[in-house]
């Protein structure tokens, strides 16, 4: 047996070859730590260009990093900045491609936003039915003429807005009064809220703020002496003026905060209290009320919000009255009352899934449990289609921009990690957004592509010609 001579080798170098030893004997007779078989990972260039077109989408990646990742994905393998550059503009080029030959001519109801990138706005226009980014550019202005632009684009691939879902922006508005005049134009409820919900937090946070003055005001009084008569005279003034300062300010907030759940509720298709179907004219009335209530609580942040409320007031009506004769529709079918059941218990449904405190939700629980029985006496085992239908028409009433808040989310941190965004990589952004499978909500389980095509998205990266390479199958 040939072994180390231990009077010719230091007891270092038998240890090591000790450890080499017993590592080549793992390798081969231990169970891999993966799994059940060995985990071989093999690369050619195309299966190296897949890679960094999907590192360069599936996170917020810039060039440096992909070309730092690279080798740990494939060990020995080293691919220069330049490479993997000249990669991904070719890979932006098929997607531009791959873009500009989408048909949009599906897409009627739209919802239109703007971000930034570095000063730089970025336009986006995303299809309210399906999921669909029809549009997404960067350009030097956010004026009428550039989002006229983006339009005339997608008209040209068909698309023909029926109803535009947008924010207060005057270049949105006139940039679809020039491409798509007849298309109704109708103000998001979700800026609404959150124009409102930014007064809420301020108000509150001065609430606060007077309640812990009061209780400083009543600690300095404590440490006063009795004999000091002047003193205390003075800090009782003090504890005084801070008390109806304090509750000046929790007055203010919670008639604030109830203006702001009228407003919520006049917002939706249905009174929670009465159970009748909303009117347009009936909301425009509800809206102005909220507008003068917050006026009369004065400040500038109050009388701002109450002019952005009554300028939003007829866009917010819109939709309302848009899906009402739809709702009439189904009263024909199964009766009016029932239609107003059917929406309470959609709009209470909503309600408590969105979590709402203990006591609130016992009381929705209650009644939606009394609104679902009146239901099932009235129709009994048909009460389900009618459910269904109602959910059905609700679905299409496009009133909040929520898809393209969603996608605004989305594409957030690339713009963060860029430094500057280029049309290219809002190319290949775009297609990856529409072509990926969405992991929840209504669409949960398809891509936005197949919602507006009917085709169904195997490997996205196949369809943007990156398919995997046939000689590591």
């Amino acid at each position: 047996m040939i072994g180390f001579d231990r009077n010719t080798q230091s007891r270092p170098t038998v240890y090591a070859a000790g450890a080499t030893a017993e590592s080549v004997l793992r390798a081969h007779f231990e169970a891999p730590l993966l799994g059940s078989a060995a985990v071989e990972v093999r690369v050619d260039d195309a299966q190296l260009r897949r890679a960094v077109v999907a590192l360069r989408v599936l996170a917020p990646n810039a060039i440096r990093p992909i070309e730092d990742l690279l080798p740990v994905l494939y060990p020995g393998v080293k691919v220069s900045y330049g490479t993997v550059q000249a990669m991904l503009v070719e890979a932006e080029a098929r997607a531009g491609q791959f873009n500009a030959q989408a048909s949009l001519g599906a897409v009627k109801a739209g919802a239109l936003d703007e971000m930034f990138s570095q000063g730089e706005p970025v336009l986006a226009g995303v299809d309210l039915d399906s999921g669909y980014l029809f549009g997404l550019e960067v350009s030097p202005t956010r004026d009428g003429a550039a989002w006229a632009e983006l339009l005339r684009e997608g008209r040209g691939q068909g698309l023909g807005l029926e109803v535009v879902v947008k924010d207060a922006a005057r270049g949105i508005a006139a940039g679809v009064s020039a491409v798509f005049p007849d298309a109704e134009q109708r103000d998001d409820c979700f800026h609404v809220l959150y124009e409102m919900n930014k007064v809420r937090r301020k108000l509150e946070r001065r609430a606060y703020a007077a309640i812990e003055r009061e209780g400083e005001a009543l600690g300095r009084l404590g440490k006063i002496r009795a004999r000091d008569k002047t003193c205390r005279r003075k800090a009782k003034r003090a504890l005084s003026r801070a008390r109806r300062e304090c509750a000046e300010a929790i007055e203010r907030f919670d008639a604030f905060e109830a203006a702001m759940d009228e407003l919520r509720g006049a917002l939706e298709c249905v009174d929670i209290d009465t159970g009748e179907l909303h009117r347009p004219e009936h909301v425009e009335a509800l809206i102005e009320g909220v507008a003068q209530r917050i006026e009369t609580l004065g400040g500038g942040e109050c009388a701002t919000l109450a002019r952005y409320l009554r300028n939003r007031a007829p866009g917010l009506v819109l939709a309302q009255k848009s899906v009402l004769p739809r709702l009439e529709a189904l009263g024909e079918q199964w009766s009016m009352p029932a239609v107003r059941l059917g929406c309470l218990c959609w709009y209470l449904v909503r309600a408590l899934n969105s979590h709402p405190p203990h006591a609130r939700r016992r009381a929705l629980s209650r009644h939606l449990l009394a609104a679902y029985g009146a239901l099932q006496d009235r129709l009994g085992g048909v009460s389900e289609s009618l459910l269904e239908a109602v959910e059905a028409v609700l679905h299409q009433r496009h009133r909040a921009s929520s898809a393209i808040e969603g996608f605004n989310a989305a594409l957030r941190p690339y713009l963060y990690v860029h430094k500057g965004v280029t049309q290219g990589f809002l190319d290949l952004f775009r297609a990856w957004f529409n072509l990926r499978t969405r992991r929840w909500g209504r669409h949960k389980g398809s891509s936005a592509h197949q919602s507006l095509t009917g085709q169904r998205v195997g490997d996205w990266l196949t369809l943007l010609g990156y398919p995997p390479s046939p000689a590591l199958a």
